[in-house]
């Protein structure tokens, strides 16, 4: 990643996001910028699933980079994408993603001070009981 000042402009940030993922774990998601201090560009590399959750203060943006990704959705049918698609998740709505190809990259879109609220699904039921967000 680089920075370039730009005359009453401030940096200018050029970056790859294969660089920027390298070193990193996957399900490590991470900052890559923010915009008007308040939403966030966060990528990752997804594997296996994520456990079932809501976000409490803002909608979630997902855009596809490479591979696939499924995100199952309380009272939904599930959302598959693959690459250069998306999809947003609105504020309180129950999900959990899933990696359906090795290697799949994602960007997040989301509000600055993001909250997870995590719920567990009983796999007989499919009733939902609520978590501590730990």
């Amino acid at each position: 990643m680089s920075d370039t000042e730009a005359p009453g402009l401030g940096a200018f940030r050029h970056f790859n996001v294969m660089s920027m993922l390298a070193g990193h774990p996957p399900r490590t998601n991470f900052n890559v910028f923010r915009l008007d201090g308040r939403y966030n560009l966060r990528i990752a590399e997804v594997t296996g699933r994520f456990p079932w959750h809501r976000h409490t203060n803002g909608d979630e943006g997902w855009l596809i980079l490479r591979g696939a990704l499924q995100i199952d959705v309380e009272g939904h049918a599930p959302i598959v994408m693959r690459q250069f698609e998306g999809t947003m998740i609105p504020k309180g709505v129950r999900h959990s993603p899933i990696a359906l190809e090795t290697g799949t990259i994602v960007a997040v879109f989301n509000v600055d001070g993001f909250a997870h609220e995590f719920v567990e699904q009983s796999p007989d039921t499919g009733a939902f009981s609520e978590q501590d967000a730990g």
